[in-house]
């Protein structure tokens, strides 16, 4: 008896089966599901909303039911500029796509070409260099074999360059050399920026600061500034005569400073460690070409 029922029950999963077997391929493909209305939302003002849909396989008279989202939005995904992709069906004959695209922060040379970068990292639009957007360029860290670690430089300038635009440097370049050395060239300064290794930024940010309010008076006179010290910042002027001159310049800012605040009411001095000037200090090899916007 119980042999008998389980077959019965078979049986009837079965029919059931043949018989939305024939239902489906009817329903799916029946003219009330088929696709009339795409709704494309898009940042992109070069792109158009046909293109897009066609690029995502989405094309009129085509069943609702055969329209694949995930698949949809991985075929947009894989356009170097879609930074993310959503599609959404509404039935019975509609499909919603909103792409957002990638935005640039940042130029890169590598392998001779150049490149947009965005926030994350990635290199998703080749241009030519005389129709570049006037953004800072990341220059070395393509300089290893290794796919990962261009990678890990990649990431460590770009990090760089996210401290030095919450300190509103206006950087022109970032260089990182064979020893992950890391140079800035800004638009606002003649002189190379030597700040180590991007684990070693902060704090050569925090020196550098103290060292461009004593040396505001001649900072267009430095040829370079190293901040990767300890405990001090070496910088190397255009000539021979630099530490002459910021000794003479800063001795008359410090008169003025002990005019306008008379030894009973001066400040005491801050104890952030002082310029240091070096005639021997250098710059960073010839490949880290300064770029001004």
């Amino acid at each position: 008896m119980v042999a008998l029922l389980g077959a019965v029950a078979l049986g009837s999963g079965a029919t059931a089966w043949a018989t939305w077997a024939h239902v489906i391929p009817f329903v799916a493909g029946h003219e009330y599901f088929r696709l009339r209305s795409v709704r494309v939302a898009c940042d992109n003002p070069s792109v158009q909303a046909g293109s897009l849909a066609e690029l995502g396989g989405l094309y009129d008279d085509t069943s609702l039911w055969q329209i694949d989202p995930p698949a949809v939005e991985q075929r947009l995904g894989e356009l170097s500029w879609v930074r993310q992709a959503s599609v959404s069906r509404s039935f019975p004959w509609k499909v919603s796509v909103d792409v957002a695209r990638r935005r640039a922060v940042a130029a890169t040379v590598s392998r001779e070409k150049v490149y947009l970068v965005d926030a994350d990292g990635v290199l998703f639009q080749e241009v030519q260099p005389e129709r570049a957007p006037d953004l800072a360029y990341l220059t070395g860290w393509d300089a290893s074999e290794a796919q990962s670690e261009r990678a890990r430089r990649l990431r460590a300038l770009m990090s760089v360059l996210e401290e030095a635009g919450r300190r509103s440097y206006r950087v022109s370049e970032l260089h990182m050399d064979a020893d992950a050395v890391i140079w800035m060239f800004t638009a606002d300064m003649k002189a190379a920026i030597r700040l180590g290794t991007a684990s070693r930024s902060s704090a050569a940010f925090e020196r550098l600061a103290v060292a461009l309010r004593e040396l505001a008076p001649v900072v267009d006179e430095l040829r370079s500034i190293d901040a990767d010290y300890n405990d001090r910042v070496v910088v190397r002027g255009t000539d021979d005569k630099f530490p002459a001159l910021v000794t003479a310049r800063l001795d008359r800012a410090n008169d003025r400073a002990i005019a306008a605040n008379p030894p009973s009411a001066a400040v005491p001095a801050p104890s952030s460690p002082a310029p240091v000037a070096d005639p021997a200090a250098t710059r960073p090899s010839g490949e880290a070409k300064r770029r001004n916007g």
